[in-house]
């Protein structure tokens, strides 16, 4: 089963690319006390609001909810 962190840059290096991607989610970490290998689930509200950060300049809001919404489904799996 593929932890949070792995779910999450798969699913956005299509997007903005595996850098960008894998810093995305060790910022989010940072910005809440953790390291990136610690996120779970229960940090899923403060990735997505990363994530819309990050997309919002690049993606419309249809896409991103698709993107957030995969990445749900990977992590619930």
């Amino acid at each position: 089963m593929a932890t949070v962190p792995e779910v999450v840059v798969t699913v956005l290096s299509p997007y903005v690319g595996a850098m960008a991607a894998d810093t995305c989610v060790r910022a989010t970490a940072i910005s809440i006390g953790k390291s990136m290998d610690s996120l779970c689930c229960d940090d899923m509200p403060a990735l997505e609001q990363s994530i819309r950060r990050l997309l919002s300049p690049v993606a419309p809001s249809t896409t991103i909810d698709r993107v957030l919404s995969d990445i749900q489904g990977g992590v619930l799996a």
